[in-house]
């Protein structure tokens, strides 16, 4: 995000310390919802009076509401419109009330932003799209998202990392839910943006690991451009599966041994699928000994980016899920208006708190 002033000094002018306006400058810009313990991990200090000190303070400027989650926890939200405005926000959607999967979502991407505050993190739509056009010189349309009258770029709103040498690495925070629809709709939304590039990593966040090997197989299904699969116009189905079509059809040419129903399927399925010349060309290289399958692998493994799916379970707790209530959204806490019932919390426990024992 590029502004024309330091907007640090500006929270200091209210009197927050600078580590205290650091840190909500963060909270701004990422995700509008922190944790007692993420504001200990931002000033390396686990315990004490230190994040009193910022929650009285913030509450008492009115710049925070607490959220309540039972048993003595609370999520702090940072709900004030002078403050955003402050650090070139003022249209942002983090001061919004956010329902139960998606602040815990903001609290996991707060926690990300703070393990990797020495690198180059690209903060906002604005700051992704200048990289991504400007940097990279891939065209605008790719990353437009139309709804509601207005096109938006980045509606997900999770960090990216650009490493040296323009390594990309994109991110996905999972908030906890039993499908994987999210991240099919992710992977959908970006796979031109995925298609245009050299290589990225794409890094799947959660604090579970229920969810990976079902997302790792979405990611190969959705993404057949991946470096592992090698799939291209000429191996549509994977450079595993052109392999095996060699294989059997080397079997029933040759009678090396005899056929299988496997290769009968292969060779049904590859037919009307491997018809070039440079298929046929692989197969006499093949049947002669004059290729192999690592050649082949590297032949068409090289046709799309280097992809890489990572997955990562958070070693953070987030109570906001710990405890099943209900809650009512009360007006005037940051939401644009009604907002319905919302589970996950007690009734009424959305208010404005005495900042004192037990926060989260």
């Amino acid at each position: 995000m590029k502004l024309d002033y330091d907007p640090i000094p500006v929270l200091e002018s209210v009197g927050y310390t600078e580590r205290e306006a650091a840190f909500l400058y963060l909270v701004a810009v990422h995700s509008g919802y922190f944790l007692r313990r993420q504001y200990g991990r931002f000033v390396h200090r686990e315990r004490g009076a230190i994040a009193e000190q910022l929650l009285r303070k913030a509450a008492a400027l009115g710049h925070i509401q607490s959220v309540a989650c039972g048993q003595s926890r609370f999520v702090y939200h940072l709900a004030s419109q002078e403050v955003y405005s402050a650090v070139g926000l003022a249209t942002s959607r983090h001061r919004r009330l956010k329902g139960d999967g998606q602040i815990k979502c903001r609290l996991m991407v707060l926690d990300f932003v703070l393990d990797h505050l020495g690198e180059a993190i690209l903060d906002s739509g604005e700051a992704k799209l200048d990289f991504f056009t400007v940097t990279l010189g891939l065209s605008a349309t790719l990353f437009t998202q139309s709804g509601a009258g207005s096109t938006r770029f980045f509606p997900e709103e999770f960090p990216i990392l650009a490493g040296e040498q323009q390594q990309i690495r994109f991110t996905f925070f999972e908030e906890g839910a039993l499908s994987t629809s999210a991240f099919e709709s992710f992977l959908r939304r970006y796979r031109a943006v995925f298609a245009a590039l050299s290589s990225f990593e794409l890094l799947y966040f959660a604090d579970s690991d229920r969810n990976f090997e079902r997302a790792a197989k979405i990611f190969a299904a959705l993404y057949p451009e991946t470096r592992a699969l090698g799939i291209t116009l000429m191996t549509p189905r994977g450079v595993d599966h052109f392999l095996d079509y060699l294989r059997a059809r080397e079997n029933n040419d040759t009678e090396k041994r005899s056929v299988t129903l496997r290769d009968l399927e292969i060779l049904r399925e590859g037919e009307p699928i491997y018809t070039t010349l440079e298929h046929e060309a692989f197969c006499a290289a093949w049947k002669v000994g004059s290729t192999t399958a690592e050649k082949i692998r590297g032949r068409f493994q090289q046709q799309g980016p280097r992809a890489k799916l990572t997955t990562i379970a958070l070693p953070y707790h987030y109570p906001i899920y710990q405890f099943k209530r209900e809650r009512i959204a009360e007006p005037g806490l940051g939401s644009s208006g009604g907002t319905g019932r919302l589970s996950l919390f007690a009734k009424e426990v959305i208010r404005k708190q005495l900042l004192g024992e037990g926060g989260a």
